[in-house]
């Protein structure tokens, strides 16, 4: 009922698909004395859509032991796949937030250190389009002085809807809705079309990234 209940809330909306990709930069944690993390990932999340890169060590630096980096030496790239919805009438989408948080893991056990909230639609672009960030974590352990990640994010707009989703047509005709104004939200799945996002949940208060920079 509750998937049911989203897309009545669509009902004559328009339905952008999007294609975002981050390359991992440098990442910067700082902790409090007598702690030092020991192997990060960047968790890019959204409900059960979790894209992860692999495990990096932390390297300390040599004035301050316990503020230290990871730096990508070799660029890794992870993508996700991104519906944005609008009113016919507006002249934006809808916000759409999607969380990087940052992780450590030592002897299998994760512990979440810090995230940052970003709405894909300040992003969002008809033609490609590519944006260095500077994101500054939200501390999500007492352990955590200060987290700062750097990537570059760049978007492809995919397509947009139809209306053709021979599901939505049916609950429609008993709802008498027009047909015309049902979308293919079927098509527009985020969640069953990111085929690489393995299922996890993160309960977190993060913080939210500034208004896009200038593009590149």
């Amino acid at each position: 009922m509750t998937s049911v209940w989203k897309r009545l809330q669509r009902v004559g909306k328009r339905a952008s698909k999007f294609q975002f990709a981050a390359t991992y930069q440098e990442l910067v944690v700082e902790c409090t004395n007598k702690w030092q993390p020991d192997k990060l990932r960047v968790v890019w999340t959204r409900r059960n859509r979790r894209i992860c890169t692999k495990l990096h060590g932390w390297q300390p630096g040599i004035k301050n032991p316990y503020r230290g980096m990871v730096v990508w030496q070799a660029p890794e790239n992870v993508d996700i796949t991104v519906t944005l919805f609008k009113d016919p009438n507006a002249d934006e989408f809808e916000d759409k937030d999607w969380t990087f948080i940052i992780e450590n893991e030592t002897k299998g056990h994760r512990k979440v250190l810090a995230s940052v909230d970003v709405n894909m639609k300040r992003y969002a672009s008809a033609t490609p389009a590519q944006y260095e960030l500077t994101l500054k974590l939200k501390p999500l352990s007492v352990k955590v002085v200060e987290a700062t990640l750097k990537l570059t994010l760049s978007c492809v707009f995919l397509k947009e809807g139809k209306a053709t989703d021979e599901d939505m047509q049916s609950l429609a005709s008993l709802m008498s809705l027009k047909q015309s104004d049902i979308g293919n939200l079927d098509d527009f799945s985020d969640e069953e079309e990111d085929k690489r996002a393995s299922t996890g949940s993160t309960t977190t208060s993060p913080a939210t990234a500034p208004p896009p920079p200038s593009r590149r």
